[in-house]
């Protein structure tokens, strides 16, 4: 490892070496900004924490589809419902499964050709302010001096924490994810499968992304406030013994997904947050990898800006905040609006909307069809169907 030193400044520290830190060091870099990332696992892209998936536009708002790391395209959706009805969804935009550990070393190693200097195996156990400074302290004593930070550590992350930021999440709103790696699968390789149900994943959903070769991610995320008193993999091994019980298990993860809407500030004095430390995911569909490389390239061009000009106050880092909230947070907070409302339907409401669905010919089934059916007495629901929709 590298041995930073406390008198060495560098314009720009990222902590955490994940798809959004990994952008952020590649655009900061491309500016011109001498930057640093520092990542706590030995390895970019491992441990995987994640079903993969992506959609196709979003992908393509920073690379162009590849072999090396798209291990599957995804053209159709199975949406399940409680009672084992389902609805085959069309006209929605395609998706693709990456292999994570493959992307992410895509995405580190066009940053580490940038010009961005990439360190693992590297634990940053602190920070402090020195004059108009912030120094992260490393394991083992070393010191990394910076005139701004960017926070990309995660669920609730520490970065933010340490500059007094609140990133937790209440039970209610962090799903407890666990997932498979699943071999020897029977199923349809292009189909994304959802499953919802009390029974399947309270509070969350039950999904099937195949990886191409027999093989898919196979998991489930529950609401915290159920997760309290259930193991999600009791969840989840019940449902592999019913509908997949030749499966192999290749692989095994589990971790928290942050399904609040976004928190209230992710900038401070000398810090950015990216990503999962800013809980910028999808709420409804747990989905982040492209959203925090949006947020990254909106931060770094910020992180810019601040720098040249000498300063990284709050007053100027606001900007990132601002232009994300025009971007993707206000869409964030209406994805989250229907989050509540489907994990809050009971079974029974499911199950019809199932069989309504499934009495419209096959090119009138889409989401936006499936919400308009189920929030058909909620108006604002509906103004948010139709404010996603287009």
């Amino acid at each position: 490892m590298i041995k930073p030193v406390v008198d060495s400044t560098v314009d720009v520290a990222i902590v955490g070496g994940g798809p959004g830190g990994c952008w952020a060091a590649k655009e900061c870099a491309d500016r011109g900004l001498e930057t640093v990332l520092f990542e706590k696992d030995p390895d970019i892209g491992a441990p995987v924490r994640c079903a993969e998936g992506v959609g196709v536009m979003g992908l393509k708002e920073f690379y162009e589809p590849d072999p090396l790391f798209v291990r599957q395209t995804l053209s159709n959706y199975l949406l399940v419902a409680p009672d084992g009805s389902s609805v085959k969804v069309c006209g929605e935009d395609h998706g693709y499964v990456l292999d994570r550990k493959v992307f992410d070393k895509k995405v580190a190693e066009d940053a580490a050709a940038a010009g961005a200097r990439i360190v693992t195996d590297a634990h940053v156990n602190g920070a402090h302010r020195r004059d108009d400074r912030y120094v992260l302290e490393l394991a083992g004593g070393d010191l990394v001096e910076a005139r701004l930070v960017i926070g990309a550590d995660g669920t609730e992350s520490r970065v933010g924490r340490w500059w007094g930021l609140k990133t937790d999440a209440l039970p209610h709103d962090m799903e407890s994810g666990a997932q498979y790696l699943l071999g020897n699968l029977d199923v349809d390789e292009d189909l994304c499968q959802i499953w919802f149900g009390s029974n399947v994943a309270p509070g969350g959903y039950f999904w099937v992304f195949p990886k191409g070769n027999r093989t898919a991610n196979v998991g489930l995320g529950i609401s915290g406030q159920y997760s309290r008193d259930n193991n999600p993999f009791e969840f989840l091994d019940r449902m592999i013994a019913t509908h997949f019980p030749n499966a192999s298990r290749l692989g095994r993860m589990m971790g928290g997904i942050s399904c609040t809407g976004g928190v209230k500030d992710f900038v401070a004095d000398g810090l950015m947050l990216v990503g999962d430390a800013a809980h910028q995911a999808n709420p409804l569909t747990g989905g982040g990898i492209i959203n925090a490389m949006k947020a990254a390239r909106i931060a770094a061009g910020v992180a810019e800006e601040a720098i040249r000009s000498g300063d990284t106050s709050k007053k100027v880092l606001k900007k990132y905040q601002s232009e994300w909230d025009s971007s993707w947070g206000k869409t964030g907070r209406r994805y989250y609006r229907l989050k509540e409302w489907v994990f809050g339907l009971p079974d029974e409401r499911i199950n019809a909307i199932s069989k309504l669905i499934n009495g419209l010919e096959p090119d009138q089934r889409t989401l936006r069809q499936i919400f308009k059916a189920a929030a058909i007495n909620q108006p604002r629901l509906l103004l948010d169907v139709a404010r996603l929709a287009f």
